[in-house]
């Protein structure tokens, strides 16, 4: 039986400890996560952005990703949830933010109360494992999820992008860092490997984005801009 460490504090927050404690141990979920948010992550530290990614912000300047009513969308490893407040904003009718640190989707949950209530009404934080969730989505945004986890799990994480997309749906992949680097995470990554990874699945890429504009490309706000240059990004669209 699961034990829970007593906390003199609210309800909530006995679950949070619980659900920490329960999640499942694998190479694609692993608490390296939880600790670093449940040690107080700020909003503009370590890897946390401190608002919409560039690339993505970017992106929905330059195009209509919710063109009918009633659209999914999914952002696995989704932190602050700033990716699923810009996506609600730009249409979908539903954006599913998944993480798998309780601290983190308590964070999420405070950002996007901040927000108006036709937008906040729009998200969903699910605290989970993405290897876990069901369902499909008509657009999925990858953003510096594929580069935290483990290598070893690549291969299941392309399995599960195609059992989430829905027919006639969009995956993009931020392919984040593009670089010489050893170790991780974040684990170096390239257009050519994640190609590998999701064309042996069947997606197939429809628009490679791998001259971004410095600007454009991701970086954390205390980055120069120069950072890019060692620390690429690039844009790829799929579909099955």
């Amino acid at each position: 039986m699961l034990r829970c460490s007593k906390v003199h504090s609210t309800l909530l927050v006995s679950l949070l400890v619980c659900n920490c404690s329960a999640m499942t141990q694998h190479a694609g979920a692993s608490p390296h996560w939880e600790k670093i948010w449940s040690g107080g992550l700020e909003k503009g530290s370590r890897f946390d952005a401190a608002g919409v990614s560039l690339p993505l912000k970017a992106e929905l300047k330059e195009r209509n990703h919710a063109e009918r009513t009633g659209m999914s969308a999914l952002i696995p490893g989704s932190g602050r949830a700033y990716d699923a407040l810009a996506l609600a904003e730009h249409g979908f009718a539903s954006v599913t933010a998944v993480d798998l640190s309780p601290a983190a989707c308590e964070a999420a949950r405070e950002e996007i109360s901040k927000s108006e209530e036709i937008v906040r009404d729009r998200i969903d934080v699910r605290c989970g494992d993405f290897f876990e969730i069901e369902g499909q989505f008509d657009f999925i945004w990858d953003n510096t999820f594929l580069c935290a986890l483990d290598p070893s799990a690549r291969e299941r994480w392309a399995r599960q992008m195609k059992a989430l997309l829905a027919p006639g749906g969009e995956l993009i992949t931020c392919v984040f860092p593009i670089g010489e680097r050893e170790g991780g995470p974040p684990f170096a990554l390239s257009v050519p490997l994640v190609r590998t990874l999701l064309e042996t699945v069947g997606f197939k890429s429809t628009l490679v984005q791998d001259s971004l504009p410095l600007e454009q490309q991701h970086r954390r706000p205390g980055d120069p801009l120069e950072s890019v240059l060692t620390r690429g990004t690039a844009l790829v669209t799929w579909k099955l």
